[in-house]
């Protein structure tokens, strides 16, 4: 899968999550921010170590500026949120913050970064660079999984 193609599946998966969230119930919700929380972790994460790099190289540094400050200020919402008890009467507000923040950033990428890079991007340099990212996201995967066993496994101790 090229690139493009995995960054828009995994924008759609969020989109999905936030539609989800939108009709969920208390603890569904606080199970469906976790889930959001790890896929714009490893989506951003990917992005900023193998797509944006490859960006600047075809000379599309000035997106990379607002994508990277866009990350910055979704990373910083989360961590907010991430901090509210459930009980928070800003929670919602904040995870709508969240939604609307991510929601445009996804619509910049998909509407101008994405064409801006298909105009001076070869298929296979596209292509490499997917493989990269799906091998870095397979492995941050697993550290999340690792993470989140060893948080559990803490908790569970006497």
């Amino acid at each position: 899968m090229d690139a493009l193609a995995m960054l828009k599946q995994q924008h759609r998966e969020v989109d999905e999550l936030f539609d989800r969230i939108q009709q969920a119930e208390a603890d569904e919700k606080i199970t469906l921010l976790g889930q959001i929380s790890e896929k714009l972790t490893i989506h951003a994460t990917i992005e900023e170590r193998h797509f944006y790099p490859f960006c600047m190289r075809m000379g599309i540094q000035d997106m990379v500026d607002q994508s990277m400050q866009d990350h910055a200020d979704v990373k910083q919402l989360i961590a907010e949120i991430l901090q509210m008890k459930r009980s928070d009467p800003r929670l919602e507000q904040e995870v709508h913050q969240l939604m609307m923040s991510v929601q445009a950033h996804v619509k910049e990428e998909e509407d101008t970064l994405f064409p801006r890079l298909m105009s001076v991007a070869e298929e296979e340099d596209l292509r490499t660079v997917g493989v990269e990212m799906q091998r870095s996201m397979e492995e941050l995967s697993q550290q999340e999984l690792l993470k989140l066993a060893e948080h559990e496994g803490s908790t569970l101790a006497p």
